[in-house]
Parts: C-alpha cells; sequence; structure tokens
C-alpha cells in the first residue's frame, strides 16, 4: 500500500486560523473589560463638562464688561483688588483683609485638625485600649447628625467661653466637627504600614516619636496630603456658621461678600461678583494642584 501523500500548507493554515481566532477572541475579552471604564469615565465627562462650563464663564464674564454675555475685555471689576468696594454708597471691608479672615479659619482649621487627626489616628491603630473599638465607632456615629442641628449648642459653647463673634471660634468650631472624620480617614492609612517596620524600628532602639515620623509619617503622607485638603476647603468654605456667629462686618469672610453682592445684584454688576467669585476659587484650584500628586498616590 502506497503512503498517502500529505496536504501541502494544511497544518500552517490550520494553525493561522487558530492564531486568529484566539486573537480575536483576546480582543473581544480586552473590549468587554474595558466597557465598565470606558463607560464610567463617559459618564464622568457628561457630568464634568457642565461644571466645567461654568466655571469658565463665570471667567469670562469676571473680565467682560457686557453682562452675563462675555463681549470686551476689561479690568473694571477686579479693581476690588487695589481700590474699596463701594456699592451704592456702601463701603465693604478691604477684600485683602477680609482674604486674611478667610485664610486665617482655613490654614487654622486644617492645621490642627491634621494635628489632632495624627495622634488619634496613630493612637487608635497602633495601641490597645479599653473603649478603643466605641471610640472608633463613635467618630463615624458623629457624622450621623446634621451640622446644623448642633447650632444652638455651639451658640451657647461660644457664649460661654467668649469666642462668640470671633474668628477662632468659628475655627475651633470647624476643627471639632472635622477631627472624627479625619481621624477614620487617617487611621486607615496607618492600618496599612507593615508591622514588620514597626518591629525593626523597635529593635534598632527607636521610641514611639521616631517611629511615628521615620516610619508612618513617609509610607501615611497621601493620607496627611488629603485631610489636609479636605480641611482647608471645609474651612475655606464655611458659610453658615460665619453668618451665625460672626456680628461684625469687619471680621467677615469671602463667602459672606459674595453672598452680599448677591443680593445687591440690581446695584453690583455680574462682572464684579464674578471676579470676586473668581478670587474666592483661587487659592483651592492652587492648592488642588500642589496636592494632585500626593492625592492621586492614595489607595481607593
Amino acid at each position: 500500500m502506497k503512503n498517502p501523500i500529505p496536504l501541502q500548507g494544511t497544518g500552517a493554515v490550520g494553525g493561522d486560523q487558530k492564531n486568529q481566532h484566539d486573537s480575536l477572541l483576546n480582543r473581544r475579552r480586552r473590549w468587554l473589560q474595558a466597557l465598565p471604564n470606558g463607560l464610567a469615565i463617559a459618564v464622568m465627562t457628561a457630568g464634568s463638562l457642565p461644571l466645567l462650563a461654568i466655571y469658565v464663564w463665570m471667567v469670562l464674564v469676571s473680565f467682560s464688561d457686557s453682562g452675563l454675555i462675555p463681549t470686551k475685555f476689561t479690568l473694571s471689576h477686579w479693581s476690588f483688588l487695589w481700590s474699596e468696594l463701594n456699592i451704592n454708597g456702601y463701603v465693604y471691608p478691604n477684600v485683602w483683609v477680609v482674604f486674611l479672615n478667610t485664610l486665617f479659619i482655613a490654614v487654622g482649621t486644617a492645621v490642627f485638625e491634621v494635628a489632632f487627626s495624627l495622634m488619634a489616628g496613630y493612637a487608635i491603630s497602633q495601641t490597645k485600649f479599653p473603649g478603643r473599638s466605641i471610640l472608633l465607632q463613635s467618630t463615624i456615629l458623629t457624622h450621623a447628625f446634621p451640622a446644623i442641628t448642633g447650632l444652638i449648642a455651639a451658640f451657647y459653647i461660644l457664649n460661654t467661653t467668649g469666642l462668640l463673634n470671633t474668628l477662632t471660634g468659628i475655627m475651633a468650631l470647624k476643627i471639632l466637627g472635622g477631627i472624627p472624620m479625619s481621624t477614620w480617614i487617617i487611621k486607615g492609612f496607618f492600618d496599612e504600614v507593615p508591622k514588620e517596620l514597626t518591629w525593626a524600628a523597635q529593635t534598632d532602639g527607636c521610641g514611639k516619636f521616631k517611629i511615628f515620623y521615620t516610619v508612618f509619617l513617609p509610607k501615611i503622607w497621601p493620607g496627611v496630603a488629603a485631610i489636609s485638603l479636605f480641611a482647608f476647603l471645609s474651612g475655606w468654605g464655611e458659610y453658615v456658621m460665619v453668618s451665625v456667629f460672626i456680628f461684625d462686618d469687619k471680621i467677615n469672610t469671602l463667602s459672606i461678600i459674595i453672598k452680599s453682592l448677591f443680593n445687591e445684584t440690581s446695584s453690583a454688576s455680574y462682572g464684579l461678583v464674578m471676579a470676586l467669585a473668581t478670587f474666592y476659587m483661587l487659592p483651592c484650584v492652587i492648592l488642588y494642584f500642589f496636592s494632585q500628586k500626593a492625592l492621586s498616590n492614595m489607595k481607593m
């Protein structure tokens, strides 16, 4: 019996078809895996574009002399930076004084809230003591109630301590209100630090404080940046407490001035309001760009 003559190229053709089929399956699998991310990006983009358009429009109107529709360029609305703000004979406080008032609350809130939260988060994460679990749960329980419900109690406390109608009183309220959530956030970063690093530092003779700033602090830096940013923005954007507990126009903040100008839109131009709103927004934007790298390193 003669040996059958093999078909030339049959194996190569079959292999090519299999490779094409596998490649098609791989591409389809990658598309399916990327679909949820693509949809999420599309939804976030669709939701962000209107907000971005509002901010762009706000900046354009602040440099325009024609009301709500930007046309001609002008710097007249920004004159509050070098002269007094006078609306129908009423002279508003100097904008730089108001800016420093707002900055005092924001920076003070950020510094003290971060400092206390670091100490509390470190203690809760790295030590064992009676009532630890109850204390940890209470940090979240404080946010279960609307902040507005505590205004009466806050008024009584500020009045008793002599901090009513002071920027220090507002800052103290912001710090006390923000510590629980900041502690909860930073505790998670302390928990992520490997125990082996702590044991090695203890073996080398390091004390608690040295372990904190040589072992933990470099590892939790993104968390510190995050709660610092949140605390600053909380203090910078505060309106309710300032409007309730501050009675002296000389120690107002930018949020109060902008709200007052919105009430006077029949007299004050929209360009002036938008210019002051843009000025109010600038520190937040600058701080975000400086902290963006640290925030991108956060584990979500």
